[in-house]
């Protein structure tokens, strides 16, 4: 074509060159020139159109051969299973038995083959292979098994209604045996609607009609989820009072009512299995299953995706509501009846506990017993508390508390937390200690513990002190036992050490009777025992007097500081010398 298409243009160009040709005919030619590419075109095309055809009819050919054997294999287990069947009818005892079970082999692998041949079908035509011939040639045999799908949907569920029938006329000792056949049927029946709404949906992939399957699928669902939450509820509610009648039960009664317990939940179980997988169906299908779910969170307890949903949280948020509010209706009366009681009984042993206090701390000043007031407190506190622990335990027992077991519960906890708080312990002894042999009272200043000062507090655990400076300080009990304790205040008499020097050049007797005549003009020195002024030592730099009055404990530091200033005062005026260390330095040159 090429060959020409040139010829053709030279051939032309020659017969313009040598002008013996018209208008016409080089218009002709020229119209036949541009014809001839279109038509080079058009060849090329079709050309490509017959090699697409014959790769089409390859891949045909290639899915032929491939689902070929499965169509086979269909038809070979559909022959076996009318050949089971026409057994099946004539058959009895084990035979029979054994004969279903392998019908019902067959048709779970005649399902599992169509299945994969179902999904090999729709892959290729996703990949744009034409498959409708052999759609059409399994179009009944697919409808065929979907109609299958479904008589053993209602077969099964015959099965099930049966197992509850004898269920509820077994003996105690063969419930649970059938109640495992149940939950097995039970987990067939789902099996055989997640295939049913499988199957449908790999129909409508293929173009065939699934619309009564779809329907028959819908209300089965519907009918199914409405039965099946009906007895979770009324399970719900068995466990609940059987849990409450566990609670005044005998021990023979309640052996009877675990039993119970034990079935019911199994019962439950396999129910809120049948109704999680008819919920997850209902959602694929875009059928309202959020009651459903709600009750299945109830059932089970456990969170699943639907509890993002907010139809679900906010039925949950209304059951629970509903639930509050009709358990207030139910038992608010009785619980504020029994609130009134126990704060009356409380207030009650509160003013006892009150009086007995006042009644111990009379008896206790009255008594001609030397007590020390940290031992008063004490037994004040305690027979306070111990009146409140009584009457804590009367308003206990109001409310059905059972206060022997109690008390028991109470032991082993408190041999636990002896090992767990020994610290503690250690300082509760050490306080006891102290009440029993009274090294110091509320109000004596102590040195104890590494610090010092007045006591202004103590219980069973720490005592408080406050410092001179006005600092609140508490020290563990077994610090203070732990160690050297200082009584400065215990007791009524205290001796004033005091030391005054007075220069070598000084006349020593003038210094004493100035000492003297200072110590007899204050009043609060004692005359018994006698104070002493004495030359005690001499010292480096002055001969040094010790004055030792005796006062009173609360004019200790009163005396010490009134004392020291009329000593210095005095010797001021009489010309007594207080002298200061000092040393004398000689420096020796050597001789010329």
């Amino acid at each position: 074509m090429l060959n020409q298409q040139i010829i053709l243009q030279v051939s032309v160009i020659n017969m313009i060159n040598k002008k013996r040709v018209s208008f016409a005919v080089l218009f002709l030619l020229s119209t036949l020139l541009a014809i001839q590419p279109p038509v080079a075109q058009a060849q090329q095309q079709k050309k490509a159109e017959t090699e697409l055809v014959v790769q089409n009819n390859d891949s045909a050919t290639n899915l032929t051969q491939s689902t070929q054997a499965q169509i086979d294999e269909l038809k070979r287990l559909e022959e076996e299973l009318n050949l089971i069947r026409q057994d099946l009818d004539k058959a009895t005892g084990d035979d029979q038995l054994a004969l279903t079970n392998r019908s019902l082999q067959v048709k779970a692998n005649y399902r599992k083959t169509m299945q994969q041949l179902l999904k090999t079908l729709i892959d290729q035509k996703e990949d744009g292979v034409d498959a409708t011939e052999i759609v059409e040639k399994i179009e009944q045999p697919v409808k065929r098994l979907a109609q299958g799908i479904r008589k053993d949907i209602e077969s099964v569920q015959k099965e099930i209604e049966q197992l509850r029938a004898q269920q509820e006329k077994a003996a105690p000792e063969q419930t649970l045996k059938i109640q495992e056949a149940l939950s097995s049927a039970l987990d067939q029946n789902s099996d055989l609607i997640m295939a049913l709404f499988e199957h449908s949906e790999k129909m409508m992939a293929l173009g065939l009609d699934a619309g009564d399957d779809l329907r028959y699928l819908d209300t089965l669902l519907q009918e199914r989820a409405k039965s099946i939450a009906g007895r979770i509820e009324v399970f719900l509610d068995k466990i609940k009072k059987a849990e409450k009648r566990a609670v005044k039960a005998t021990d023979d009664e309640k052996k009877s009512i675990a039993v119970d317990l034990q079935l019911l939940s199994e019962k439950k179980q396999s129910n809120a299995k049948s109704l999680a997988l008819i919920i997850d169906v209902m959602n694929k299908r875009n059928l309202d299953a959020t009651p459903y779910s709600q009750l299945l969170i109830v059932a089970t307890g456990e969170i699943s995706g639907d509890i993002f949903d907010r139809k679900v949280v906010a039925g949950l948020t209304q059951q629970w509501v509903e639930s509050l509010q009709e358990w207030a209706k139910e038992n608010g009366p009785t619980i504020l009846l029994k609130a009134i009681v126990i704060i009356f009984i409380l207030l009650l042993f509160k003013l006892i506990s009150n009086l007995f206090s006042r009644v111990v701390r009379r008896a206790l000043s009255a008594s001609k017993l030397h007590i020390s007031q940290l031992l008063q407190d004490f037994f004040i506190n305690l027979s306070g508390k111990a009146v409140m622990v009584v009457g804590l335990l009367v308003a206990l027992s109001q409310i059905g508390v059972e206060i022997g077991p109690l008390l028991a519960g109470l032991g082993v906890i408190g041999f636990i937390l002896g090992f767990a708080l020994q610290e503690t312990l250690s300082n509760f002894a050490s306080g006891l200690m102290i009440l029993i042999y009274r090294p110091y009272d509320i109000g004596n200043t102590i040195e104890a513990g590494g610090v010092m000062g007045k006591v202004q507090e103590m219980n069973m655990v720490a005592t408080t002190i406050m410092t001179p400076d006005n600092q609140k300080l508490v020290v563990p009990n077994n610090k203070i036992w732990g160690g050297v304790i200082r009584n400065v205040t215990a007791q009524s008499k205290r001796r004033v050490d005091m030391v005054f020097g007075i220069g070598y050049g000084d006349d020593m007797a003038k210094a004493e009777t100035i000492l003297t005549s200072i110590i007899e003009a204050d009043s609060r020195v004692l005359k018994d025992p006698a104070p002493v002024i004495k030359v005690h030592t001499l010292g480096e730099s002055s001969v040094d007097f010790i004055v030792r009055p005796w006062v009173s404990t609360v004019d200790y530091w009163d005396v010490y500081w009134d004392i020291t200033r009329k000593v210095k005062e005095q010797f001021d005026a009489n010309e007594v010398s207080i002298p200061f260390p000092q040393r004398d330095i000689h420096i020796i040159g050597n001789a010329q």
